[in-house]
């Protein structure tokens, strides 16, 4: 298993407990990139219409996973289910939201849901969501599957593949070689990179998305509020995370001046008052985004070579599903 992020350590949970022996291999730190930086916020019906049934069909999962690991690991993962708000600007975004069908709530039932919304705020969609801390997620899987047996190797990058016969018959780092019956890339937008040391290509690339967080002050959500391409999610410690932005910046993971102000100005239009709130923390992550938008999840080039990446703003939601697709396919060997 090639990455320690969410993907990666689900895939590598769910494989443990089909009894496979795991050893996992992260360049950094487990949850160092777009998986830390994640808000955690668990909401299908915020994605494109094409992927909202395997968003739907991952979220179900979680109730199952997230009481196996906090009963295996003792971690709280601070899981909870809960409501948030899609508010429209205009008529335009208001007729949109209308079609989709969802529960619409106008303009007065709006601000009695969320007091301190925008009076510019003409309605609102009412989504039923859920959410969870992603650190607190990715430890929690990669401990599960290491009391399973399996062995986590942090500040351990691959460098390439031993590949005969059309099989991947090692994996090799820096530390040396490793037998492996199947290689799993799950390596976020450096997939590309880990699979054309196996003469594979995979069409994945980097987007930054920034992020900030905000001491609220008197400023209560109740739900989180989502828009075209943010949200702001209300934190179990008080703090509302103001997230997150869509830029092609390379592999420069560093916020920008210009990308958090796009985030508060957004953040303040939406809810005024946090226009008194203390800016606590800046960051951002690289989320690996396909051409098509859509995750690749199969075996590639060698017939017991997979890669699992490309899940862009939804690493999170789509990861219990991403490692049942993996587990099905080391299963049909």
């Amino acid at each position: 298993m090639i990455g320690g992020g969410v993907i990666g350590c689900a895939i590598a949970e769910r494989l443990s407990l089909d009894g496979h022996q795991i050893t996992l291999f992260e360049r950094d730190q487990l949850a160092s990139h777009a998986s830390g930086a994640a808000a955690g916020e668990l909401s299908p019906q915020s994605t494109a219409s094409r992927a909202e049934e395997p968003a739907l069909q991952s979220l179900a999962l979680f109730p199952e996973l997230i009481a196996r690991l906090e009963k295996d690991t003792g971690i709280n993962i601070e899981y909870r289910v809960q409501q948030g708000l899609q508010p429209a600007l205009s008529e335009e975004e208001a007729s949109a939201l209308r079609a989709t069908g969802e529960h619409w709530l106008d303009a007065q039932e709006c601000r009695k849901a969320e007091p301190s919304l925008s009076s510019e705020v003409m309605g609102a969609v009412l989504l039923e969501h859920a959410h969870l801390t992603p650190p607190r997620f990715v430890r929690a899987l990669a401990m599960a599957a290491a009391l399973r047996g399996a062995s986590i190797n942090e500040g351990t990058p691959v460098t390439g593949f031993d590949i005969k016969g059309g099989e991947v018959r090692r994996v090799i780092t820096g530390s040396g070689s490793h037998e492996a019956d199947w290689a799993v890339i799950a390596a976020g937008p450096w997939s590309k990179e880990v699979a054309s040391t196996a003469g594979v290509e995979v069409d994945v690339r980097p987007q930054r998305g920034q992020l900030a967080a905000l001491d609220h002050g008197v400023v209560a959500l109740r739900r989180s509020i989502f828009w075209s391409t943010g949200y702001l999610v209300p934190k179990a410690d008080g703090s509302i995370i103001a997230g997150g932005t869509e830029e092609d910046s390379g592999f420069d993971d560093r916020p920008t001046v210009a990308g958090i102000a796009i985030l508060l100005n957004l953040a303040c239009r939406l809810v005024p008052s946090l226009g008194a709130a203390s800016l606590t923390r800046t960051w951002a992550g690289l989320r690996p985004v396909t051409p098509s938008g859509q995750p690749i999840v199969d075996a590639v080039g060698a017939k017991n070579l997979i890669v699992a990446t490309g899940h862009h703003r939804k690493g999170i939601l789509l990861a219990p599903l991403a490692a049942m697709q993996v587990a099905s396919i080391v299963g049909r060997s």
